[in-house]
């Protein structure tokens, strides 16, 4: 069958909600008496969201999905563990700041290989494999109206499905902690660090966490990067359990929001990043667009034409340049941080000594913090995918 559609995903919420408020039991809390608590959700009553939790949870799927705990975290109220615990039933959750090695633990180790599973670490790397949800266009066929389209989209899903069914299932291993503490956690385990393969998501939406700001661009909460993983590697049932997973997570954020005076959205920025990018890989920009400072794709070809042009008469750029027994180099910057990697922005073009443009890169990195200076590269060493600022080839 298809993809259930919003209007059966909102229903089956509302049916879940009927049956979860029946289920609930209340009872007082340890440490906390005479205040009383979901035991199912282990929230307070005025905080608790198993209205939202999904029908007939837990889910199964056909990922394992396994999740690596910092202590610390599991003392925050707000995160969003318990809720996948809650959500997900092929889930195993374990608690430390590294992961066992296979000659420590070798029976962990071998339920997460059990049915010729293949383990991944969710987490950016050299030649890590991207895992994108599929994301049919529709048709431009005139007069091919929404059933045309959802006859279409029910027989792209059905061929998805079955390849993804082919494919032998997957154990997805994440990192839940502060970004410092992942960074550790993955350091500490050969095991993960050199021998695992990697993965990155490819978000299809911005963090929802309003109240917790994310350090960059398609940085999610655990809960919502394994509703992405899920909706790239589940195949048909994807997109629900993607609205399975998010529902609960939104009421835990909506009532959170409502303890805090004119919340305001932390993310907000990101937001408008992702829609900068999106709009520069459609297409090139407006020239006169000041905000994007007219970026462009960089090539080694734009930089030599823009370096000779640079050095014509005023007025003659189309004239041959003068002659110059300098190398063309290029003093760039990090852009934005993306989901897989970061652009890097070429903002100034010259044919000069390696030691004027070494000195302007200083110049301008003066009193900047670490991942905002400047550096030198010649045009073949600039890394694919960069981009160039309009007013680039002034040194």
């Amino acid at each position: 069958q298809p993809p259930p559609c919003a209007e059966e995903v909102v229903k089956q919420q509302e049916l879940a909600s009927q049956a979860n408020a029946g289920q609930r039991q209340v009872g007082p809390r340890s440490g906390a008496p005479g205040r009383p608590w979901c035991t199912k959700c282990v929230r307070s009553l005025n905080t608790c969201i198993c209205s939202a939790l999904p029908i007939g949870a837990p889910l199964d799927t056909r990922s394992l999905i396994v999740l690596l705990i910092h202590p610390k975290e599991v003392q925050r109220s707000l995160g969003t563990a318990p809720l996948l615990q809650l959500c997900l039933r092929n889930m195993i959750l374990k608690v430390g700041d590294r992961f066992p090695e296979p000659d420590e633990d070798p029976d962990f180790h071998e339920q997460l290989r059990d049915g010729g599973r293949r383990c991944f670490l969710v987490c950016p790397g050299p030649g890590a494999e991207e895992l994108r949800p599929p994301a049919p266009q529709p048709p431009s066929t005139p007069g091919c109206g929404e059933a045309c389209w959802s006859m279409l989209r029910h027989r792209l899903s059905s061929t998805r499905a079955a390849s993804a069914s082919t494919d032998p299932p997957r154990t997805l291993i994440f990192i839940d902690g502060r970004w410092r503490q992942a960074k550790s956690m993955v350091n500490r385990s050969t095991w993960l660090r050199e021998e695992l393969p990697r993965v990155v998501l490819c978000p299809t939406e911005q963090s929802g966490y309003v109240f917790r700001k994310q350090p960059a661009e398609g940085c999610l909460s655990t809960l919502e990067a394994v509703a992405e993983a899920l909706l790239a590697l589940e195949g048909q049932r994807g997109p629900a359990l993607k609205a399975a997973l998010l529902a609960p997570f939104r009421r835990m954020v909506e009532v959170q929001c409502g303890f805090i005076p004119e919340v305001q959205d932390k993310n907000e920025r990101l937001v408008e990043i992702g829609q900068r990018r999106l709009q520069r890989a459609a297409g090139p920009g407006d020239p006169d667009d000041e905000t994007e400072k007219t970026l462009r794709p960089f090539s080694v070809e734009v930089a030599h034409q823009l370096a000779d042009a640079a050095l014509a008469p005023s007025g003659k750029e189309d004239l041959a340049p003068t002659c110059s027994p300098d190398p063309v180099h290029c003093i760039v910057r990090w852009g934005e941080r993306g989901v897989v990697d970061r652009e890097v922005i070429v903002v100034q073009i010259a044919r000069t000594p390696v030691e004027t443009a070494k000195r302007r890169a200083r110049e301008m990195s003066a009193g900047k913090s670490r991942g905002n200076r400047f550096w030198v590269l010649t045009p073949d060493k600039v890394p694919k995918g960069a981009l160039y600022e309009a007013s680039a080839a002034s040194l």
